[in-house]
């Protein structure tokens, strides 16, 4: 049996806008609640596949679409989150939106989940809402990035001119420009995934295809910056367990090197942790060849 979707709409922590999510209903007494948040410049809808998944196998499956996404977001608001510190906002909205779930499906263990940009947003909740997380996946991370000072500081610079609403192909080149570079095929986004289908998908999807602000930058480039700093290792709760799955050609985690050593870091800190690197698959595991076996370890971990 199919799992029944509804609407969830929760007031942002911004105290503006709504964020528009969606609950993918179990046809037996759940067993837990599984929460995931996206990445950067996608949304919500585009995990229907492994909601759908986990749902059927018993979970209350679960996500909004972030500040500046999807239908959160007007048209004219896609690729900004706020003026100042958005990734405050960002961080806040997982527990809103979580606790608000937790509220109509109480007594039942909660799992957090986070992909790319949502990987970062992930670690950060989980640092500040340690006791309200039973587990966490951490999915196409990214370790510690030594040009991340500079790109804030640039990115402030920039926006004296530009706005924190303008835009910089600069910026843009220096934190995206070599993700392609490994892989052949003539297209913008072959280090999504090797299906040819959701790269055509993706590039004709407008919910996909706008630029972030140069403001959202500075958000994203912070997220990297917060979640690996070394307070960020020593602060994880250390009986929460954590599962790190990653493309093991994904460039937004250097081909396996940084969440290996996000890994190391945890375990150095005495953090209960797992790694799975799919061979030959990218960022978006969920969408690659290993999709079936990266779903199947994520149901192992969470109903161990």
């Amino acid at each position: 049996m199919s799992a029944q979707i509804v609407e969830k709409n929760v007031l942002s922590s911004d105290g503006v806008h709504t964020l528009k999510g969606l609950i993918y209903l179990p046809p037996a007494k759940p067993l837990g609640i599984f929460h995931l948040v996206h990445g950067m410049t996608e949304y919500i809808g585009r995990y229907d596949s492994l909601l759908s998944l986990i749902a059927s196998a018993g979970y209350i499956a679960c996500g909004f679409d972030n500040l500046g996404h999807g239908k959160t977001a007007e048209r004219e608001e896609l690729g900004f989150i706020a003026e100042k510190d958005g990734y405050k906002y960002l961080v806040d909205d997982v527990m809103i939106f979580g606790n608000s779930v937790k509220k109509d499906y109480p007594d039942i263990p909660y799992y957090l989940f986070g992909h790319s940009m949502g990987s970062f947003i992930v670690r950060l909740t989980a640092e500040k809402y340690k006791d309200d997380i039973d587990k966490l996946i951490i999915c196409g991370t990214g370790g510690p990035n030594p040009a991340a000072g500079i790109g804030i500081l640039l990115i402030d610079l920039i926006s004296v001119s530009k706005g924190k609403r303008g835009y910089s192909v600069f910026i843009e080149n220096m934190a995206f420009g070599s993700y392609n570079k490994r892989f052949k095929g003539g297209g913008k986004y072959e280090w999504l995934t090797k299906d040819e289908k959701i790269k055509e998908a993706y590039k004709n999807d407008p919910l996909c295809t706008f630029r972030f602000t140069l403001s959202a930058l500075k958000d994203l480039v912070t997220l990297n910056r917060l979640c690996n700093r070394r307070a960020w290792f020593k602060n994880m709760r250390k009986d929460m367990p954590i599962l790190l799955i990653s493309g093991a050609e994904d460039p937004v985690g250097d081909y396996g090197k940084g969440v290996t050593a996000v890994y190391k870091a945890l375990k150095k800190n005495g953090c209960d942790v797992c790694l799975h690197l799919y061979e030959n698959c990218r960022h978006e595991i969920h969408n690659d060849t290993c999709k079936e076996k990266s779903a199947e370890d994520i149901l192992k971990f969470i109903m161990m």
